[in-house]
């Protein structure tokens, strides 16, 4: 009797530990066609409760008899093995999906949580972008960004709205790549002339009789393609962990040529040995909107002297002398 009493106990304890990271997902708005709904929704809340069980198991997610694209499921993978493990922190879910104006739909504000990361970088979402069936096509995992919001709804005309979607979905596969290391997509979207500008702040102790106090000042190094993706190599080689973060974007068109956009953002970034906070600036050239190209990456430290560093110095997409 007390054989099959601790076998019940067992029974019940394992069902609800497996029911804990059962995730239920329903799409609000977004799609009329019934079938396609209900697709998108089965494959989403399979692939989020997959996440949940091998979180709690502690293995790689098996996304078998899911709807999904082996691009997907290595990108999740890598990120898993790369950044650490994370499960969908709610169990229900009733979000809008999104028509991508490249084909397909979009569900974005899918909340995550990861353990293994710095505190503030504990709570992230991810993207999921789905082909026009609904099959499970891209991952991404990004930092919430309430600024995405107004970037896609400030009265754009409908190129423009399609355009800013593109680069929203872009820069996110950039973030993305650096926390798979994954120096190919790296090495596919930088130009081949690209110019790469780093921010280093150093510190400067003035000439003169008496004691002074040093200054800080920010000294800029460039760098080639050649150069900047040796050395992202190197350090994907001897870190365990990349776990590099995004917040506050900002698009920008150059006024002259409307292909070329520049974005602005802050960027967290973490590896197992380094850590730093900063400015990071993008010139993007959207003339094969298929393939977009990096012409060039700026990086500056978020503050010196102990201020944060002026608006007026942050690099943007006037900054640059452009002859196309």
């Amino acid at each position: 009797m007390k054989k099959v009493f601790s076998l019940l106990v067992f029974f019940i304890f394992t069902l609800s530990s497996y029911a804990q990271f059962d995730v239920t997902f329903r799409i609000s708005d977004g799609i009329d066609a019934p079938l396609l709904k209900t697709s998108i929704e089965k494959s989403t809340s399979l692939f989020l409760s997959e996440l949940g069980r091998a979180f709690v198991d502690e293995t790689l997610p098996d996304f078998t008899g899911i709807a999904i694209s082996p691009e997907a499921v290595k990108t999740v993978q890598k990120t898993w093995e790369v950044t650490g493990a994370f499960n969908c922190s709610r169990s229900n879910l009733e979000l809008k999906c999104i028509n991508k104006a490249t084909g397909g739909f979009q569900v974005r504000d899918i909340p995550i949580f990861m353990p293994v990361a710095e505190e503030s970088g504990q709570k992230q979402e991810i993207v999921i972008n789905y082909t026009s069936q609904g099959a499970i096509d891209e991952v991404y995992l990004i930092s919430p960004n309430k600024s995405i919001a107004s970037i896609l709804n400030d009265g754009l005309s409908i190129k423009e709205f399609s355009r800013r979607q593109r680069i929203i979905d872009f820069v996110e596969q950039f973030r993305t790549a650096y926390n798979t290391k994954d120096l190919d997509f790296l090495q596919k979207v930088f130009s081949d002339s690209a110019l790469i500008i780093t921010g280093k702040v150093i510190k400067e102790i003035p000439k003169g009789d008496f004691v002074q106090v040093p200054k800080e000042k920010i000294v800029y190094t460039k760098q080639s393609k050649v150069q900047y993706l040796r050395r992202m190599k190197l350090i994907f080689q001897t870190n365990k962990y990349v776990n590099v973060n995004f917040e506050d974007i900002e698009i920008k068109q150059h006024p002259k040529y409307d292909t070329l956009y520049g974005v602005t953002f802050m960027q967290n970034w973490n590896t197992s040995s380094y850590s730093d906070r900063g400015y990071v600036f993008l010139m993007i050239d959207f003339q094969d909107e298929n393939n977009p190209i990096i012409h060039i990456r700026t990086w500056q430290p978020d503050k010196y002297n102990g201020e944060n560093l002026k608006p007026e110095e942050i690099f943007t997409i006037t900054s640059f002398d452009i002859t196309k």
